[in-house]
């Protein structure tokens, strides 16, 4: 038992470098948490110290933002400046990873979403955008061949189509996305579905307007 929380704190600490500087100023309070041997507590009072705790910090939080960042690419782009404290208390809610890139995507996702709904993030282009990059990642992950084949239902989608909604043109506003660029769509609101299908070997989208054509993005 007593090994097992010894590799139970150093996981902690590498994930958390609250916790390491926590554990440097008062490691009491810290290791009165685990069951530990004498030897146990001095050796992780002296690694927590070395500069190679530093350095596995750093590599747990690239490994945390790199399947964020590409890909949530125009998620992370609204984000801004706001992206990384907004990542740093994702991950001191979410602890918990198996850095799994589909995994950590959607449960980041969906950590955007409810501050989102909360109105704890304010830009007007979040939501849709989020929605639709999680979308296209469930698309990314899902068995395609084997899902090519599925019977097609009138009552159901395809299962490697998505309908996400929008509250701006798809069209305009990816395009802006595309190019690096800060939409400004406030006059431009409205009821918008954006299909995403990956039936294709490359995923495509169409926009459904209010009307019931649909028109390539």
């Amino acid at each position: 038992m007593s090994l097992l929380s010894f590799q139970k704190v150093l996981t902690d600490l590498i994930a958390s470098p609250q916790l390491c500087l926590q554990m440097r100023t008062d490691p009491t309070v810290i290791l009165s948490r685990y069951e530990l041997t004498a030897r146990e507590r001095s050796r992780l009072q002296t690694v927590v110290h070395q500069p190679g705790m530093s350095v596995s910090c750093t590599l747990y939080r690239v490994n945390r933002i790199t399947p964020i960042y590409t890909m949530l690419p125009y998620t992370c782009f609204l984000l801004g400046h706001s992206l990384v404290p907004l990542a740093e208390e994702f991950w001191g809610i979410s602890n918990k990873s198996d850095l799994q890139f589909k995994r950590e995507i959607t449960v980041f996702g969906e950590f955007l979403l409810q501050k989102i709904e909360k109105g704890g993030l304010q830009n007007p282009y979040l939501r849709e955008i989020v929605a639709m990059e999680l979308a296209i990642n469930e698309l990314n992950f899902l068995p395609r061949e084997a899902l090519l084949d599925t019977p097609a239902s009138e009552l159901a989608l395809h299962p490697l189509i998505r309908l996400v909604p929008f509250d701006h043109p798809p069209e305009a506003l990816l395009t802006a996305l595309a190019n690096m660029q800060q939409p400004d769509m406030s006059e431009s609101k409205g009821d918008y579905l954006l299909m995403i299908d990956h039936r294709e070997e490359e995923i495509s989208f169409s926009t459904l307007p209010r009307k019931n054509e649909a028109v390539a993005v």
